[in-house]
C-alpha cells in the first residue's frame, strides 16, 4: 500500500479489493489493552496482513465480548482511552495498515443509561426521546411486521420481556452467553433512535477508521433497505473509501448478493464456506472426505455471485479464528489456510496467529502463503476464479485466478489426498510458469504434470 505525506498511508481506492488480509483483535477477551495491541502491530507487518480489526472498542459489558454497549462515546476503561484509540489509528496508518472496527448498533446493556431512563420515563407517562429507543407493550402480546424475513428481523426466538421497572415489556433477542440477561433492542421505526445511530455512526467514522463490520444487522427491530441505507451505510459511504459489512448477512437463507445491491455494503462474511454458530465448514469437510468438489460448488454459488455484484467475501480458516477444537493435523490445517488464501477471500483470522503453538516449519510457510497472498493481486479478494480440470476432480483442485485489472494471472493446484500425488492440469495451452515460493520455472505442455505433497499445493504466476 503506498505511503503518503507526513509518513502516514494514503489506502488505494477500494482498499479492500487489494488487501491480503484482517486481522481481528478482541481485547475484552483475550485480556489485552490498546496499548497492547499497538506493540504488536509490527508483527501484524512481519505475518503479512494488511488490516487491523478491533472487536467491540466502545464501553461494553461483559456480554459477547463486550458488544453489549453501556457507552457508545468512550473507549472501555478495561482497554484503554479515546486517546489510546486515536494512536491507533494513526500508529496503523504509520505502517500502512488498515482499521476497522466490529461494533453491535442493534441492542444495549440492560443497564444502558438511556435504557433505565427510558424505563423511568415509560413508568412515569413521560414520552422522552430515549423512550421511543425501544419497543414496548402493554401485553407482551404484539406481533411484528415479518414480511422482510430473511433480510430483517430473521427472528425465531426474540420475545417480550416484562420490566418492573417500566412497567411494561420490552422487545429482546439476546440472552447473553450465559442465558440470563435480556438485552434491549433499539427501534429502527423510530427516527429519534435512527438520529442516534447516525450519530454514533459519525463519531466513530470521525477517528479516522478505514470502515466497520456491522454486528447481525439482519435481527434489527423495524428496519428496512431504506432505513439501512440512510442510517447506516450512507454515513458511512460519504467518507470515502470505507470498508462496510454486515455481519451475519447471508448466513440466513438470505441472498447475500441483495447486502451489495440493495443495502450498499461492499463485503460480506462467505457463509456459503463457513457457518460458525452451526459448525457447517466446507473447506474442514472436502479435507475430512478428501474431496474438494464443495468447494467449488459453495463458491459459485456465493463468493462468485457477490464479487460479480461488486463486493468482495470475507472469510478465513476455523480453526484461526473461534477457537474450536479441531482434529485436524497440522498439513491440513496449512491446506485448509491455502485455501481461503487462494480461491479469493478477504483472509480474516483472529491475533491468536500470532500465538500458535506450531513448528515453526509450519508457522513459516503459513507466514509465507500470506506473504504471497499479499504479493499477488490475482489471489486477492477482488480478482476472478476459473476452475481448471484435473485428472481427478474428486481428489484434486485447480484453478485459475486473474487479478481485477487482468493483468497477472495465477494457477493453483491443491491435493485434498493423504499421500503425495501426481496432479494432472488440463491448460489447453502451452504455458511458462513460475513457483512463487522458489522461483523455480516451469515450461508446461498443455496438460501440466506436477508432483504434490500431501495435503499441499502449488502455486504459480502465468509469465507472459
Amino acid at each position: 500500500m503506498a505511503s503518503g505525506k507526513n509518513n502516514y498511508t494514503i489506502l488505494p481506492k477500494n482498499w479492500w479489493e487489494h488487501c491480503s488480509g484482517v486481522m481481528r483483535f478482541t481485547p475484552k477477551v483475550d485480556g489485552e489493552t490498546i496499548t497492547d495491541i499497538i506493540k504488536v502491530l509490527d508483527d501484524v507487518k512481519e505475518w503479512g496482513i494488511d488490516a487491523v480489526e478491533l472487536f467491540a472498542p466502545y464501553h461494553g459489558g461483559i456480554e459477547y465480548g463486550g458488544l453489549d454497549v453501556i457507552d457508545y462515546y468512550s473507549v472501555d476503561p478495561s482497554i484503554g482511552t479515546m486517546e489510546d484509540f486515536y494512536t491507533l489509528v494513526k500508529e496503523c496508518h504509520q505502517r500502512g495498515l488498515a482499521i476497522i472496527i466490529f461494533v453491535n448498533l442493534g441492542y444495549c446493556a440492560m443497564e444502558f443509561p438511556a435504557f433505565l431512563k427510558a424505563c423511568n420515563d415509560v413508568k412515569a407517562g413521560i414520552d422522552s426521546p430515549e423512550s421511543h429507543w425501544f419497543l414496548w407493550s402493554d401485553t407482551g402480546e404484539e406481533e411484528f411486521d415479518r414480511s422482510l424475513i430473511p433480510y430483517f428481523m430473521n427472528d425465531a426466538d426474540g420475545h417480550w420481556h416484562y420490566s418492573e421497572k417500566a412497567g411494561k415489556y420490552y422487545w429482546v433477542k439476546w440472552h447473553g452467553s450465559k442465558g440470563n440477561v435480556y438485552l434491549p433492542q433499539f427501534n429502527y421505526g423510530d427516527p429519534f433512535w435512527r438520529a442516534e445511530c447516525k450519530r454514533v455512526v459519525k463519531f466513530w467514522m470521525d477517528t479516522n477508521i478505514d470502515g466497520m463490520i456491522i454486528d447481525a444487522v439482519n435481527w434489527y427491530m423495524n428496519c428496512n433497505w431504506q432505513i439501512n441505507n440512510e442510517t447506516i451505510t450512507n454515513i458511512i459511504r460519504s467518507y470515502g473509501n470505507k470498508y462496510i459489512q454486515p455481519e451475519g448477512a447471508g448466513g440466513f437463507c438470505d441472498d447475500p448478493v441483495q447486502w451489495i445491491t440493495k443495502g450498499k455494503y461492499n463485503s460480506v462474511q462467505d457463509y456459503g464456506l463457513s457457518i460458525w454458530w452451526t459448525g457447517y465448514d466446507a473447506v474442514d469437510s472436502a479435507i475430512k472426505s478428501r474431496n474438494p468438489r464443495g468447494i467449488e460448488y459453495n463458491l459459485r454459488r456465493y463468493r462468485d455471485r457477490v464479487v460479480q455484484a461488486g463486493g468482495v467475501t470475507y472469510q478465513g480458516p476455523s480453526w484461526l479464528n473461534w477457537r474450536q477444537e479441531t482434529k485436524l493435523t497440522n498439513a491440513q490445517k496449512l491446506l485448509v489456510a491455502a485455501v481461503y488464501a487462494t480461491v479469493g477471500e478477504l483472509f480474516a483470522c483472529s491475533s491468536r496467529l500470532m500465538k500458535l503453538d506450531l513448528p515453526s516449519e509450519w508457522k513459516t510457510r503459513l507466514r509465507n502463503l500470506l506473504r504471497i497472498l499479499q504479493a499477488y493481486p490475482a489471489l486477492q479478494a477482488a480478482g476472478g476464479r476459473k476452475r481448471v480440470p484435473t485428472n481427478d476432480d474428486n481428489k484434486y483442485y485447480a484453478f485459475l485466478r486473474t487479478s481485477k485489472d487482468m493483468r497477472q494471472k495465477v494457477l493453483v493446484i491443491m491435493n485434498f489426498q493423504q499421500e503425495e500425488q501426481t496432479v494432472k492440469v488440463r491448460l489447453g495451452e502451452r504455458k511458462r510458469l513460475m513457483d512463487v515460493f522458489t522461483g523455480e520455472r516451469v515450461h508446461s505442455k498443455p496438460d501440466l504434470e506436477i508432483d504434490v505433497e500431501p495435503y499441499g499445493y502449488k502455486i504459480f504466476a502465468m509469465e507472459k
